[in-house]
């Protein structure tokens, strides 16, 4: 049983790496053309209906993985397959916003996991998910040189960045739990420069692609501790150090339909991706209610990465939200989790700031689950939120996003031997 949905799940990966752009290409974001494009802080399982606050919560059937620490809350001799799924409509505003740019849509694949309990105090845990997205396009002029004319500029950037990702987890004890999860980041982002004006004969396309990989790590721990015979109280903790990102950048140059330069080597660069510190509480009462709130920082300034116009600086995010399980009785008199509704929120001091403007993100979020048959759950999550500013020209954005994550969970062969 296990190896045939291994080998289905390792089936299934390489085409939803290809598909998981391709379904992005219709939402412009106009801030994805900095950096490495736009970054997602969002975990995308069963805490999105809390803001994605889950720094110190563990599961034992859904694959709840804010934390590398967390797999090991799994079910021991269980294996679970997850998948997230995100459809966002965005209305933009701003002094280059007009009728014809006004609001857009798209659907994502976010994510595709494989977990597994091991032993006793073991769990692993291997997947991918969507690390950065870029996806603009813009149109201006480009002054000719020795005159003062200019022509008609179209800029459009497509790519991102997946995260492909092993995380292992022990548990040390009843309360503490530690997780390291390894990774690579990987990717191209694609930069082209049309010039077509009723003055040239043909346009002239320039294209820069980066490819980028680079291996990261982040450890993670959670204590909980028992107050009474209801309530216990768990701490999380995350760290990722700081990493640099090469890449190497070729050219490609067309007029018309005709090669001029293609795919020639430029150079190498590098990018930087920050230290990284986060953590989290929860207080849960025994199958009745659980409040959560997570701090992260990272620290975008000392890296000093600025251009002309735009520049990185430490960004935060806080988030707090609350989990209302329903729980039924069976017939042995044993508590079951039958569903539950969640609601939360965050701010984003972004990492981001543009022509002196903090990008800033804030959003609220609601969310339900529960059991769909044997061994399938679900999770479906609602999001409202804003980002940027109408401040020196820029463009504001205000979404609605739904997230449905569905987790496949089964018992592994055991060859005759019984686990409780």
């Amino acid at each position: 049983m296990l190896m045939k949905f291994i080998k289905q799940w390792l089936a299934v990966l390489p085409l939803s790496c290809v598909l998981a752009p391709a379904f992005s290409q219709n939402m412009n974001s106009p801030y994805s053309i900095y950096g490495i494009g736009d970054m997602d802080f969002r975990p995308y399982n069963r805490t999105s209906g809390m803001g994605g606050t889950g720094m110190a919560i563990r599961s034992s059937y859904y694959l709840v993985d804010n934390n590398p620490a967390a797999i090991a809350g799994l079910t021991r001799s269980f294996f679970t397959v997850d998948a997230a799924f995100t459809g966002k409509t965005v209305r933009y505003s701003g002094t280059p916003i007009n009728a014809d740019n006004s609001n857009n849509k798209d659907f994502w694949i976010k994510r595709l996991s494989l977990a597994v309990k091991i032993n006793k105090f073991w769990a692993s845990s291997v997947g991918f998910n969507q690390f950065s997205n870029v996806n603009y396009v813009l149109t201006g002029d480009k002054p000719v040189n020795g005159t003062t004319g200019s022509y008609n500029t179209y800029y459009e950037g497509d790519g991102g960045l997946n995260e492909y990702y092993w995380t292992n987890s022990v548990q040390l004890g009843k309360r503490l739990s530690l997780g390291l999860k390894s990774s690579i980041i990987a990717g191209s982002i694609n930069q082209t420069e049309t010039v077509a004006d009723v003055n040239l004969s043909t346009p002239v396309s320039t294209q820069i692609q980066d490819y980028i990989g680079k291996s990261r790590f982040q450890a993670g721990a959670i204590y909980t501790q028992p107050v009474n015979k209801q309530w216990e109280v768990s701490l999380g903790g995350r760290f990722s150090p700081k990493i640099k990102m090469t890449s190497e950048r070729t050219l490609t140059v067309t007029e018309g339909s005709t090669a001029v330069i293609e795919d020639e080597f430029i150079k190498s660069d590098r990018f930087y991706l920050p230290n990284t510190y986060a953590g989290g509480i929860a207080v849960k009462k025994q199958n009745k209610i659980t409040y959560a709130l997570d701090y992260t920082y990272e620290d975008w300034s000392s890296l000093k990465i600025k251009e002309q116009g735009w520049q990185l600086v430490s960004s935060s995010r806080i988030s707090g939200g609350i989990e209302i399980p329903r729980m039924s009785t069976t017939w042995n008199r044993q508590a079951v989790e039958k569903g539950f509704f969640q609601i939360g929120g965050f701010f984003h001091n972004s990492y981001l700031q543009v022509r002196n403007e903090p990008i800033r993100e804030f959003g609220f979020t609601a969310g339900l689950g529960g059991i769909i048959g044997s061994g399938l759950f679900y999770t479906l999550s609602l999001e409202a939120g804003s980002r940027g500013t109408t401040r020196q020209n820029l463009i504001k954005e205000n979404y609605i996003q739904a997230t449905f994550t569905f987790s496949y969970r089964d018992f592994l062969q055991s060859k005759g031997r019984k686990y409780n």
